[in-house]
């Protein structure tokens, strides 16, 4: 039987598990509940419903369906082909890290741990023979570590594709406590995809799949004769705050981040792989830096000047709501109403009574976030004028904010704030 054709039957065997695997409607689940929370969060602080936790759960489907067939792809094309026990163990080092801290949920720092504590066992060999924990050192021995880290470094590449595809579209706005004590506006970068994910597994000898796709395959797994495909359900996220620069930004330059991480983290991978005594390396850098990227990031917002203020030169927008008169004339989140039927508006209250001019059709002259000037406009309804459909910048008459110095991402979108119409 060819290589070809056992690979087939081996896919269609894993579509029919994994549709009857239970983790893949509770992930479903679970991303449905996120979304519907952070709806939540919206309406408790703007009075209206800025996102569709439907619409967007199909997005995270469909990106997700993308995103895993990517990885699939790029994670067997290059054969990294990893041990069942050793998935189990990495998952197992995940929940403990998670319960350290909730960001450490992410593989990139238990595969960083799990290859740390295999090198420890090497210098150690006769600790197997304690009873006890014998058992325990001698799985942290048998432990391949590479295929998982050149794994995690794929699986990181997707989700800098993701993020970049995202563009922020699912990010919340938030109004936060800034320096001096004043309120200022903040944006909660915070998505989650579902990506379905196909990985060669090593099998015993006499069974699965023999033979290379090419030669010099596997490359992340020399020492493998035999294997066979698994399906695994999977999610994908990732999470950050600005206030210095818009969603659409913000996004743009953690993809690239995330982008250059997994290749120097692949680079380190594939070099150990054929150097054994590079171990190390690509475990350190796993952990090291996925940490970098967050203390970067922090280190940015610090740096530049809060964005989401109230400006000399007009009215900010801070978001905009779906299926209004601001979204079809094609407002932005970060620009600046300049003019509203030609008169000069500097704040939100001056907004409506320039809508008041010519109550059937609105002109307005808008600061984009490059500093260009652009001319948009669009019928207003009878009886809609007050429905412009934009979220200002937090001003003077703000009160009410997140405090995310006491809160987690999780405590975040639980957090119970009273209900306040802010905005025009």
């Amino acid at each position: 039987m060819s290589i070809g054709w056992e690979l087939l039957m081996t896919l269609l065997n894993g579509l029919a598990n994994f549709f009857l695997n239970p983790l893949l409607y509770l992930f479903l689940l679970f991303i449905y509940l996120h979304y519907r929370r952070q709806m939540i969060m919206e309406r408790q602080l703007f009075s209206v419903r800025i996102q569709s936790p439907f619409v967007q759960t199909l997005r995270s489907i469909g990106m997700g369906l993308v995103g895993g067939l990517i990885a699939s792809v790029l994670s067997c094309g290059l054969g990294m082909i990893v041990r069942i026990e050793d998935v189990w163990m990495l998952w197992v080092i995940a929940i403990v890290l998670a319960v350290i801290r909730l960001r450490f949920l992410c593989l990139a720092y238990a595969t960083g741990v799990l290859t740390l504590l295999h090198i420890i066992a090497q210098f150690f060999p006769n600790l197997a023979q304690i009873q006890g924990i014998g058992q325990v050192w001698q799985w942290l021995l048998e432990v391949q570590p590479l295929p998982l880290l050149g794994l995690v470094a794929i699986l990181h590449l997707v989700e800098a594709l993701l993020v970049r595809w995202n563009a922020g579209r699912d990010a919340s706005p938030l109004f936060i406590g800034g320096k001096r004590g004043r309120i200022i506006g903040a944006y909660q970068l915070h998505s989650f995809w579902l990506t379905p994910l196909f990985i060669l597994v090593q099998m015993p000898a006499g069974t699965g799949v023999t033979g290379a796709l090419f030669p010099g395959w596997p490359l992340f797994a020399p020492d493998s004769a035999s294997f066979g495909l698994l399906l695994i359900p999977a999610v994908t996220g990732f999470s950050d705050l600005t206030q210095t620069m818009t969603a659409r930004r913000k996004a743009k330059e953690l993809s690239a981040q995330l982008a250059l991480y997994s290749i120097v983290l692949l680079a380190l991978t594939y070099a150990a792989a054929w150097v054994p005594l590079l171990s190390l390396l690509p475990a350190l850098f796993a952990f090291a830096g996925h940490e970098a990227l967050g203390v970067y990031s922090k280190w940015r917002e610090e740096k530049l000047s809060p964005y989401f203020i109230q400006s000399s030169k007009g009215i900010k927008v801070m978001a905009v709501l779906p299926q209004t008169p601001a979204e079809v004339m094609g407002i932005r989140a970060g620009e600046i109403i300049i003019k509203v039927n030609g008169i000069p508006v500097r704040e939100k209250e001056q907004l409506y009574p320039a809508l008041q001019v010519n109550p059937a059709f609105c002109k307005m002259e808008v600061l984009t976030y490059d500093g260009e000037v652009k001319f948009v406009q669009c019928a207003i309804y009878a009886g809609n004028h007050h429905q412009l459909g934009i979220v200002v910048v937090p001003d003077a008459t703000t009160q009410h904010f997140v405090d995310i110095r006491r809160a987690s991402v999780v405590q975040l979108i639980k957090q119970r704030l009273q209900k306040l119409k802010i905005g025009a």
